[in-house]
């Protein structure tokens, strides 16, 4: 049994997703896949892309820019305010987010395992229980699998 330590609180970056019927999803992801956050910029567009959005020139390097909202399904016209640079495979990827909650520690008690969910989101990791919302606690390198045409 685990008893209650440093290493059963997580380090997670919240975000928000903004749907058009108003409402609004949040997601976390592990900081230490972040590098940085960043005010939304000009992405150049990539003609037929089907998972990129764009590139952009981050501090003379060129890097792949995705919209975290069509990988996950959700239509949306709200333009996303902020993007993550972030560690995906390895590999440095911007991904467009409507907004940037917090960074939260949070007890591994506080996170749902639901198998039914897992078994079939395998980039899914838990369900995080916050006091007024539920958090989908999310596997950026399996959500955004090089492997399956991400770049």
């Amino acid at each position: 049994m685990m008893s209650n330590n440093a290493s059963d609180i997580l380090n997670v970056l919240l975000f928000k997703l903004h749907i058009d019927d108003g409402s609004m999803e949040y997601y976390a992801v592990d900081v230490d896949k972040i590098y940085e956050i960043r005010a939304m910029e000009k992405i150049t567009r990539i003609p037929e892309a089907k998972v990129i959005s764009g590139i952009m020139n981050l501090r003379g390097k060129i890097i792949p820019v995705v919209n975290i909202k069509n990988i996950l399904g959700y239509d949306s016209s709200i333009e996303p305010k902020r993007i993550l640079i972030a560690d995906v495979n390895g590999t440095m990827l911007g991904l467009m987010v409507d907004d940037v909650e917090q960074v939260a520690k949070v007890a591994s008690d506080k996170i749902e395992f639901n198998t039914a969910i897992l078994d079939n989101m395998p980039y899914i990791k838990g369900i995080i229980k916050m006091e007024d919302k539920l958090v989908v606690y999310i596997d950026i390198d399996k959500l955004l699998d090089m492997r399956g045409g991400v770049c």
